[in-house]
C-alpha cells in the first residue's frame, strides 16, 4: 500500500478520534485538508516520522524514474549511490522511531547483500512487529482478518487496517518474505507468508497472485482452484494475470498441453502484454518495498510475468513451447509496436 495512502488515512483517523463531535461537513472538510496538507496533521513525533519516510520513499522512487535511459553501467552505479544515500536518510529516522516499519523494511530491501541474508533479517524485523500487534487487545492472530470486532470501537476491520501504519508495515514484511521466498525457490514459505496476508481486509494487494504462482510451480492443482475460491471475491482473481500465467504454467507441467494451450491463448487475450513479457524478459524495478501502484492495466501483467520469472525459467521448454502456439509472436509484435518496447 503507497504511504500516500495509509498514512493520510492514519492522521484523519487519529484526528478525528480526539474530535469525536465535529459534524459531517467538518468531517469531509478534515478529509480535504489532510489531502492537501498532511503535516498541518502530524502533531505527533510518530506522525511526523512517517511523514518524513513517505517523502523519503516518494523522492527515491523519483529519482529511479529519471534513470530509465541512462546506460546500464550509469544506471548501476547512480542507484547504488541513491539506495545509499535514501539508507542514510532511513537509519536517522529508525534511530528516533522504531515503529515505523516501512522505514525499516525498505532499510532492509536496500541492502546489497545476499537473498538468504536479506530474508534472515526481514523475518526479525516480521517477528518484531508482530509482537509489537500481539500485545494490543483488538489483534488476533486467529480471527479471520486478524482483528475481534468485539474490541474495534466501533469500526471494522477494514477500517482498524487501513489506518494502522503498523499493521500495513507488518503486511508489507509479510508480502516482501514471500515474493523473495518466491524468488529463492521456497514455494511452500511463499505460499504459507502469502496466505496470511490475503486474510487481511482494507488492504488491497495482490498476494493470491504469490500463492497461485508457487501452487502452480508445486504442481498442486486441487490447493490451486481452492485458493481462488477462497480469495476475496473483490479482487476478481480469476481476471487477473497472476491466475491466467499460473494457470497455464500449472496445465503445462501436469502434461495437459490442449488444456495449456487454451490457458496461454486466453492469458494473452485478456492481459494486455501477456505474450510479449512472456516471450522478452523485460527489467522491472524492484518492489521497495512492495508492488507499487499501476498506471497502465499493462503494468499488472509486466509484474506477474517478473514474479514468475524463476518459475517460468525452470519450466524446460515453456517459452519455446509457448512462442510456437499460433497467435502468440504476433500478439507479442503488435503490443511491442503499440507501446515502443
Amino acid at each position: 500500500m503507497d504511504p500516500r495512502e495509509y498514512i493520510p488515512a492514519y492522521l484523519e483517523h487519529e484526528y478525528l478520534a480526539s474530535h469525536a463531535k465535529l459534524t459531517a461537513a467538518a468531517r469531509e472538510l478534515v478529509h480535504e485538508q489532510i489531502a492537501r496538507n498532511p503535516t498541518q496533521y502530524a502533531t505527533t513525533p510518530h506522525a511526523r516520522a512517517l511523514l518524513s519516510y513517505a517523502k523519503i520513499h516518494e523522492g527515491m522512487m523519483r529519482a529511479l524514474d529519471r534513470m530509465e535511459d541512462l546506460s546500464d553501467e550509469e544506471f548501476d552505479r547512480r542507484r547504488e549511490q541513491l539506495f545509499g544515500q535514501t539508507r542514510l536518510a532511513l537509519h536517522e529516522l529508525v534511530r528516533d522511531d522504531r515503529l515505523c516499519v516501512d522505514a525499516q523494511l525498505l532499510d532492509i530491501m536496500l541492502a546489497d547483500v545476499p537473498i538468504d541474508s536479506c530474508l534472515n533479517d526481514l523475518m526479525k524485523l516480521e517477528d518484531s512487529v508482530h509482537d509489537h500487534l500481539r500485545a494490543q487487545p483488538a489483534f488476533d492472530d486467529e480471527a479471520p482478518a486478524f482483528w475481534t470486532p468485539q474490541k474495534l470501537e466501533g469500526i471494522d476491520e477494514a477500517e482498524r487496517t487501513r489506518t494502522d501504519p503498523t499493521m500495513i508495515g507488518w503486511l508489507h514484511t509479510l508480502e516482501a518474505i514471500a515474493q523473495l521466498s518466491l524468488a529463492s525457490s521456497r514455494y511452500r514459505a511463499a505460499a504459507q507468508y502469502a496466505r496470511r496476508v490475503m486474510r487481511a481486509r482494507g488492504y488491497t494487494n495482490f498476494a493470491v497472485g504469490t500463492v497461485l504462482l508457487a501452487l502452480a510451480r508445486l504442481e498442486d492443482e486441487d490447493g490451486f482452484f481452492a485458493c481462488v475460491r477462497e480469495a476475496d471475491p473483490a479482487l476478481a482473481v480469476e481476471d487477473s494475470p497472476w491466475f491466467l500465467l499460473a494457470r497455464t504454467l500449472l496445465l503445462y507441467k501436469l502434461g495437459r498441453r490442449k488444456n495449456a494451450r487454451r490457458a496461454l491463448r486466453d492469458f494473452s487475450s485478456r492481459c494486455e502484454g501477456g505474450a510479449f513479457f512472456l516471450l522478452n524478459p523485460t527489467y522491472l524495478t524492484p518492489y521497495l518495498p512492495v508492488r507499487p501502484p499501476v498506471r497502465e492495466a499493462w503494468e499488472l501483467t509486466h509484474q506477474a510475468v517478473w514474479e514468475a520469472d524463476g518459475i517460468i525459467v525452470d519450466t524446460p521448454d515453456f517459452v519455446g513451447w509457448a512462442a510456437s502456439i499460433e497467435g502468440i509472436e504476433d500478439a507479442s509484435e503488435r503490443f511491442a509496436a503499440r507501446y515502443g518496447f
